[in-house]
Formats: structure tokens, sequence, C-alpha cells
């Protein structure tokens, strides 16, 4: 893979981050985005700061892709993404290697040949069912994206330390390309790894995540906080042990214990979650990715889940009075 063109569509805290740590690397970098997020980039370009350093750049941005790509980053949160495909349409070609930088769990494992259960909740995470015509499985490297980075502002992404992302074909067949974009990421200094088992990574992401950001939006506390005070602590083991449970009647490959999970969101520190960045900016929740297709999931598997349903409930009674202002990156 020669000089690829790579497209990133969506330039939040996630999508900002990798566009500009790609650009930082010297790899050629094209931008989807939308609104005064475009704007900002079209006037002042995209800037990455973290670790005292600041560096900015300016890719060629656009409202819709103009052409092909070689690989397209899909960082958008997973509600946003049948949206976003008419603007990302024209960068699918038969050989587009399509990465989607998602939490939750992703349409395409509800997609194709996937188990009755999965298939049952397709209609959550792909609602008109576009997402499994036009971003075909064959072509989609799952992703697991570790970063812990916050977007103050359009157009300025802040990143605490560097990214890590795990890749894994979503069907069976040669690494090759994954090898190939593996070590482009980490020419330009992401932290990048090809997963035996990539729906084991999404499923201990999706256990974190389900155990801290609807959490993390009751209480206002950070990572550590969460993991490491004894109250909280009980909720996120219960809810871990929950998601895990699930994972294990689907037959998902082993996953890492509630503890070992919980201690590594003690390691992140007085980090706020992106369920607790959007639940302050006033914008659209991810619950369900991250939590509703997790229950429902359960519930046609006969797995309870009860601290989680409950969970999330309180999470919706948080969402009412407030006014919901969509991202617009």
């Amino acid at each position: 893979m020669t000089t690829p063109r790579i497209c990133v569509a969506g330039i939040g805290a996630i999508g900002g981050t990798l566009a500009a740590t790609l650009a930082r690397g010297g790899a050629p970098v094209s931008l989807i985005a939308r609104g005064e997020t475009l704007s900002h980039l079209r006037a002042h370009g995209l800037t990455l700061t973290g670790a005292g350093q600041a560096y900015t750049c300016r890719p060629d941005a656009a409202e819709r892709a103009s052409g092909p790509a070689d690989i397209l980053f899909l960082a958008v949160k997973s509600h946003q993404l049948p949206s976003l495909l008419p603007a990302i349409l024209p960068a699918v070609g038969p050989e587009t290697l399509i990465v989607p930088v998602v939490n939750g769990i992703p349409w395409w494992m509800t997609a194709g040949d996937a188990p009755p259960a999965f298939r049952a909740i397709a209609p959550l995470l792909d609602p008109t069912g576009q997402l499994a015509i036009h971003l075909p499985t064959r072509q989609i490297a799952g992703c697991v994206a570790y970063a812990f980075s916050a977007s103050p502002a359009s157009g300025r992404v802040h990143s605490l330390r560097p990214m890590r992302l795990m890749l894994g074909p979503a069907t069976s067949g040669p690494h090759a390309r994954l090898d190939q974009l593996a070590d482009l990421l980490r020419a330009c200094g992401i932290d990048a790894c090809i997963a035996d088992t990539i729906r084991g990574e999404i499923w201990t992401k999706l256990a974190g995540n389900v155990a801290s950001n609807p959490l993390s939006v009751i209480t206002g506390a950070t990572l550590a906080a969460m993991a490491t005070t004894p109250a909280t602590r009980a909720i996120v083991h219960a809810t871990l042990n929950e998601a895990i449970a699930v994972g294990t009647a689907c037959g998902i490959p082993p996953l890492k214990p509630a503890g070992a999970i919980c201690d590594i969101m003690a390691a992140a520190g007085a980090h706020e979650t992106s369920m607790l960045q959007d639940f302050r900016a006033g914008r659209t929740l991810e619950t369900v990715a991250i939590g509703d297709a997790l229950v429902a999931l359960a519930a046609h598997l006969g797995v309870p889940t009860p601290v989680t349903a409950t969970l999330l409930g309180l999470v919706t009674f948080q969402c009412t009075s407030l006014p919901v202002k969509e991202q617009t990156s």
C-alpha cells in the first residue's frame, strides 16, 4: 500500500486526534466534516495539543468526499453513521478499506450471516439497513480505539497520551492490508496492532464503556474516581460482570475479568468519558450502541442485565430536561 489516500470522516476528539497525528507523521489525509467544524478547518486548519506542544495542519476538508479512498476512517458516533452515508459514499470504492472507529456494538456485527440474536438488534444500530448495504463487511476492519482526547472547540483537539488502535478483519481472510495499515499508523506515532480476535477486543471495550459512560453522566466523576471509590467501584464491577456474561452467551472469545478492566479504568486517571463530555455539551448521547443494544441482545439471550438497564434509565432521566444539540463534526 504505497502512499495510500486516507480519508477521515468526523473531526471530533477521536477523528481529530487521528487525522492530526497522521498528518504530522507525513501521511496524506483528507477530511470530511460539517458545520462549524468544516468552516474552522478551512479557515484555520486542525490543531492538536498535548504534552506541552501544539501542531496545526491544513488537510483538504470538505462536506462530501470527492472520490475513492484507499483507507476510510469513520470517526463519528454510531448513531451519526446513517446520516453520514451520503457524504462518505463517494470515498467507498471496491477496494477501500473501511475502518469504523466507533464505540459500542458496531453495526457490522449484526449484518450478513451474524447469529440470530445479533440480527435481531440490527434495527437499533442500522435503522434503515443502508449501512449493511453500502459498507460491505468484507471491506471492514474492526477497530477499537483507546484515546484520552477531548475537543474543546471546533477544529481543536487535545490528547493526553498517544492513541492506541486495535485492528482486526470483520470477516475471515488474509491480514496483509491490515498489517500494512498498522505499519503506517505506527510510523505516524500511533500504537497500532492486529488483534487475534477483534470481537473479543470490541467486547472488552464495550464492557468498559457501558460500566463507565452512563455512570459518569449520573455522577460527573472521572474514570479513576469511579474505579477507585468503593460505592461506584461496586456498580462498575456489577455492570462489567453483566456485559461479560452477555459476551460469554454470545460465544465471544475469552474476555478480561471485571477486576482487570476496572484496574484499567483506574489507571486512566482524571479523564472524563466521551459520554460525559457530550452530556455537558448538550449533544446526543451514544447510549444506543453502548447500552441499549447490549440490553436488547441480553434479552434475546435470556441474560439478566438489571444494573445496566437501571443506569441507562437514570441517564435518560438526566437528559429529559436538557436541550439536545447534535454534534456537527
